[in-house]
């Protein structure tokens, strides 16, 4: 069985600012970040009852 070894730094790979910029993109909302639309499920469901009713026969049934 090989063994393998790994080496740590003892530095610091990031900075104090430099974490806390990064917290604080993670926890942004994604528009607030890059302007882009945010997902919203509830809008394809509209979509499609939306569709759906466009689809559906005109005819009252006899």
């Amino acid at each position: 069985m090989l063994a393998q070894t790994t080496r740590t730094t003892r530095a610091p790979l990031a900075t104090q600012a430099e974490v806390d910029a990064l917290g604080t993109l993670i926890t942004e909302d994604e528009a607030a970040v890059s302007d882009a639309p945010t997902y919203q499920p509830e809008a394809a469901g509209l979509l499609l009852l939306l569709g759906l009713l466009l689809l559906s026969p005109q005819k009252q049934p006899k």
